[in-house]
Parts: structure tokens; C-alpha cells; sequence
């Protein structure tokens, strides 16, 4: 299908998906379709040469004027041609100059992609760090809960010693009392032989120990129960005091290196991103630029191109019908001379029939004349 100036104009691209711009194959192949259109524009024009100096030779009476400008015609169209390749070539070296300089944008937006993964992969790890972080409060909550839990055994412990020995002392006062009780039946017996007064005497010794006794196993119990209390209680302050310390500073460094990973990531993605958008920016119009300036240069050339091709075979054609008037008129010519030939050899031949007596004086210019008719 031949390429006109409207096809180049009205050419569009498939937009990339992953960068901007055109698609470079789609680039290239409209290109090669316009180095093919124009060499077989030239290759076309130089066949019309070819045929019309091959006219000119068969016909080289007529042609012999019209030689030197058919010479002068043929050194412009090999101007034209070499001026018309010069400028495609030009056109060739600035679409790759555009072509690498694309290239090169798009290597800068992949190492700042590839920084930005990088400042990513950095946060990712501050993050990592900070849970570490975490993890090790939580471990130190387990281990403060694990504290206090072994101090509220401990205390369960020396609560579980008091109410041993509470009832040891149960245990000693219970004794004690079946002690002063055996001791008041004891009594009771001696009242028979000793009379009233020892029977007295004996009743209050008895319950002078046994309530003795009563009293020191409660204060003994009592003093067990507020020491384990007290000890049970500043174990747990201790305990409580550390967990809310290891806490609060695993919480405060938590958040210190949350919130510093989490600047420095957002201006190293927003620096990233400003340099990246510059750069594609940058590319993008050099690109558009030049191939503007291509387009422009390109729909000029072809439209030159197209103008000299016509102006150049409306040129042939009327040397074509020049050349063809002049074979007419030869022929025309040729039919003439003939006629007006076979004319005369038939009056000569009419004339010798009529004159037999002058045959052998008129033989030679017989044969004579028909040399000349066979030439």
C-alpha cells in the first residue's frame, strides 16, 4: 500500500503501559514503512528515466534536442535524492539521539525505584527493630509477671507457714487446756484429801497456764501473719515498681525509633519521588520535542518529495507526448515517402511497358530503380 503525507500525519502509537511514551517497535516499523515508501518512490522515478531514455534511443532524431535537459533533469533528481537521503538519515540519528536519551530517563527512575525499595527496605527493618523492641517489653512484662506471680507464692507460702503454726498453736493451747484440765480433775481429787483451800490453790494455777499459753499462740500467730503481709506486700511494690520501669522505656524507645524510621522514610520517598518526577518530566518533553520536530520535518519531506515526483513525471509525460508526436510525424512521413515510392516505380514500370522499343537502352535504370525501391 503506498504511504502518503496524510498516513504519516495521521500515524498514532500504542501507548506503553510501564513508562511513558511511544511503543519503540511500533516507532521503528512506521519508520521502516517510510525508508520503503521513499526508496520505491525513487526506484519509481528512476524506472520513468530509464524508460524515457530508452524512447529516446529508439527515436534519437527527435530526441537529440531534448537530450541536454533530460541530463540536466536526471543530475537534479540525483540531487534530490541524495538531499532527500541526507535529511532522512538526519532525521534517523536524532530519533536515536531521542531514543537514549529516553533510555538513560528510564534508567534514572530505576535507580531511584531502586533507592526508594531500598529506603522501603530500610523502614521495613526499623519496623522489625521495633518490634523486637516490643517483643523484648513483653518479655519483660512476662518476666515481671512472672516475678510477682513467684512473689505471690512466696507469700502464699508464709501464709500457709502462719496458719501451720497458728494451728500448731492451736494444737499447744488445746493441750494446754487438756492439760489444766487433767490438772482440775487432779485437783478435784486432792480436794477429797486436802481439803478446800488446796483445792483452790490448784484450780488457779491451772488456768493461769492454760490461758498463758492461749495468749502466746495468738501472738505468735498474729506476728507470723503481718510479717508475711508486709513482706508479701513490698515483694509486690518491688515487682510492680520494675514492670512499669521496663515498660515505659521499652515503650518510649519503641516509639523514638518508630517515629525516626518513619521520617526519614517519607523524605527519602518524597525526595525520591520529586527526582523521579523531574526526570521523567525532563525526558518526556525532550522526547515530544524531537518528535515534533521529526513529524514536522518528516510530513515537509514527503510532501517535497510528493511534489517533485509530480512535478517531474508531469515532465516526462509531456516529453512522452512530445516524443510521441514526433514518432507520428516520422510515420506519417515514412507512409508519405513510401507511397509516393511505390508511385513512382509504377510510372517507371507503365513507361517502360509503354516504350518496348527503348527496352535495352532503359535496362539499367530499370535495375536502378529497383535498387532503389529495395533500399
Amino acid at each position: 500500500m503506498a504511504l502518503t503525507p496524510e498516513d504519516v500525519l495521521n500515524k498514532t502509537f500504542t501507548q506503553t503501559q510501564f513508562r511513558r511514551g511511544y511503543d519503540e517497535r511500533e516507532v521503528d516499523d512506521f519508520l521502516d514503512e517510510v525508508v520503503a515508501e521513499m526508496r520505491r518512490m525513487v526506484k519509481d522515478s528512476e524506472d520513468i528515466r530509464a524508460r524515457a531514455q530508452d524512447g529516446g534511443s529508439s527515436a534519437a532524431p527527435a530526441a537529440a534536442a531534448a537530450a541536454t535537459t533530460d541530463g540536466s533533469a536526471d543530475e537534479a533528481l540525483v540531487r534530490e535524492n541524495a538531499d532527500l537521503k541526507s535529511r532522512l538519515e538526519d532525521l534517523k540519528a536524532r530519533f536515536e539521539k531521542e531514543t537514549t536519551a529516553r533510555a538513560e530517563s528510564e534508567k534514572r527512575a530505576g535507580e531511584l525505584e531502586r533507592r526508594t525499595a531500598e529506603l522501603e527496605q530500610g523502614a521495613k527493618t526499623r519496623d522489625e527493630r521495633a518490634k523486637g523492641d516490643s517483643a523484648k517489653v513483653t518479655s519483660a512484662e512476662q518476666s515481671a509477671d512472672e516475678r510477682i506471680a513467684t512473689v505471690k507464692a512466696r507469700a502464699d507460702e508464709a501464709e500457709k507457714a502462719a496458719q501451720e503454726r497458728i494451728e500448731a498453736a492451736n494444737k499447744a493451747a488445746e493441750r494446754a487446756e487438756a492439760e489444766a484440765k487433767q490438772r482440775q480433775e487432779q485437783a478435784s481429787a486432792a480436794q477429797a484429801t486436802d481439803g478446800g483451800a488446796g483445792e483452790m490453790a490448784a484450780a488457779a494455777g491451772g488456768g493461769a497456764g492454760a490461758s498463758g499459753l492461749i495468749a502466746l499462740a495468738q501472738r505468735l500467730h498474729d506476728e507470723h501473719v503481718a510479717e508475711g503481709q508486709t513482706q508479701r506486700d513490698k515483694l509486690v511494690a518491688e515487682a510492680q515498681r520494675q514492670h512499669d520501669e521496663l515498660v515505659a522505656k521499652g515503650q518510649s524507645k519503641h516509639d523514638e525509633l518508630l517515629s525516626t524510621g518513619q521520617t526519614k522514610h517519607d523524605d527519602f520517598i518524597k525526595t525520591g519521588q520529586g527526582k523521579r518526577d523531574q526526570f521523567i518530566g525532563e525526558g518526556t518533553t525532550q522526547r515530544d520535542k524531537l518528535l515534533s520536530e521529526a513529524q514536522t520535518k518528516s510530513t515537509s519531506l514527503v510532501s517535497e518529495a510528493e511534489a517533485k515526483r509530480k512535478k517531474i513525471l508531469d515532465d516526462l509525460n509531456a516529453q512522452k507526448t512530445a516524443m510521441e508526436a514526433r514518432i507520428s510525424e516520422l510515420t506519417t512521413y515514412e507512409r508519405d515517402y513510401r507511397r509516393n515510392l511505390k508511385e513512382f516505380i509504377s510510372g517507371q514500370l507503365k513507361g517502360l511497358e509503354s516504350a518496348p522499343q527503348n527496352a535495352p537502352q532503359n535496362a539499367p535504370q530499370t535495375s536502378s530503380s529497383e535498387t532503389a525501391a529495395k533500399s
